[in-house]
């Protein structure tokens, strides 16, 4: 069901105080009086002067207050973007480094190696003339029967370590 707002009309009061028939109502008059006030000097209250330092002041302090909790928030705030900044490039550094050392791993394959010399540089494996043996059957050398000091320094022929 549907209502709709409808406005009545006010109804007129009369007025409190009719006028007498055949009598016309008199407008009212205001007069000014033009006063001079620019002689006078408006007195400074000191304690109303303390007052509004003393507000002035505690204000500036709450606004320091703000100012420099805002500031530490801001820090704080900015740091942890910097964290996360430095989070992400060192997990990028270290997926780096991994393809690295897989790439040094490929790249050091004796097989690769093998392959490439053979094919890329025409290597071939030796043959068993040409293999040198290093470290293997020396010829014996004769050890001395005794052991014999070098004479070629004075405190030690002397016996006297101070010298000649």
């Amino acid at each position: 069901m549907a209502t709709a707002a409808v406005t009545l009309p006010k109804p007129r009061r009369r007025p409190l105080n009719p006028l007498a028939a055949g009598r016309a109502s008199f407008p009212e008059i205001y007069f000014t009086k033009q006063i001079d006030n620019s002689r006078l000097v408006r007195e400074v209250g000191l304690d109303k002067c303390r007052e509004y330092f003393g507000l002035i002041g505690l204000g500036f302090l709450v606004f320091l207050f703000v100012l420099l909790f805002s500031w530490q928030h801001l820090q704080c705030v900015w740091a942890g973007y910097e964290i996360e900044g430095l989070k992400t490039q060192c997990a990028e550094l270290q997926e780096w480094n991994h393809h690295l050392q897989l790439t040094q791993a490929a790249l050091a394959d004796p097989e690769r190696i093998d392959t490439l010399a053979r094919k890329d540089l025409g290597m071939v494996s030796p043959s068993p003339q040409q293999l040198v043996q290093w470290g293997g059957a020396e010829p014996s050398v004769q050890q001395p029967e005794s052991v014999q000091l070098a004479r070629n320094s004075p405190t030690i022929s002397d016996g006297n370590p101070g010298g000649p």
